[in-house]
């Protein structure tokens, strides 16, 4: 099954890029750590909405919007679920939050209504300069499907050792 993403999924943004001096490649930087706290704040939970938002796409799951950044506020990442796999009928709109941990403490609460600028976020990513798939039956039928309430989903990213017993990521809250 091939990853379906939209080519606007990367939200537009203001921030500092850094230039390898070796490959010339710019990339975008995501999170700077200056402490052995906001290693695991900043720059484990970058990662964490990185690989959920990855497996999400492998389950199957069309990209609307890429995660921006751990520390920044707003919907984590945007996803829209086929009916079934490789279909252009769309059961629903997936907002979700990932929640990121080193060491297996809890999550909190997950939202249980749409913030009004995740609702805004949405509406964005699902712009005809945003919503770029390449398909115009998916990118309508992504759009009708818009038209309900979208599902709230709080995903547990684990990098915890007790996580998998390896020390690898687990993900919980499918």
């Amino acid at each position: 099954m091939a990853i379906v993403e939209s080519q606007g999924a990367e939200k537009p943004r203001q921030q500092k890029t850094h230039t390898d001096i070796f490959t010339g490649v710019t990339s975008t930087i995501m999170a700077s750590s200056s402490s052995p706290r906001s290693f695991a704040t900043a720059i484990r939970a970058d990662q964490g909405e990185a690989e959920a938002y990855k497996a999400a796409l492998i389950r199957g799951e069309i990209g609307i919007q890429r995660p921006t950044g751990a520390n920044i506020a707003g919907v984590d990442f945007i996803t829209a679920i086929p009916v079934s796999p490789g279909s252009v009928q769309i059961r629903e709109i997936v907002l979700t939050d990932v929640k990121t941990t080193t060491v297996g403490a809890p999550a909190p609460k997950p939202k249980t209504t749409v913030p009004g600028k995740w609702q805004v976020e949405l509406q964005d990513a699902l712009s005809p300069l945003r919503l770029r798939l390449g398909n115009a039956v998916l990118e309508q039928n992504i759009r009708q499907a818009a038209l309900k309430p979208p599902r709230m989903r709080q995903l547990r990213v684990d990098y915890s050792p007790a996580a998998s017993g390896s020390g690898r990521l687990s993900i919980v809250g499918w």
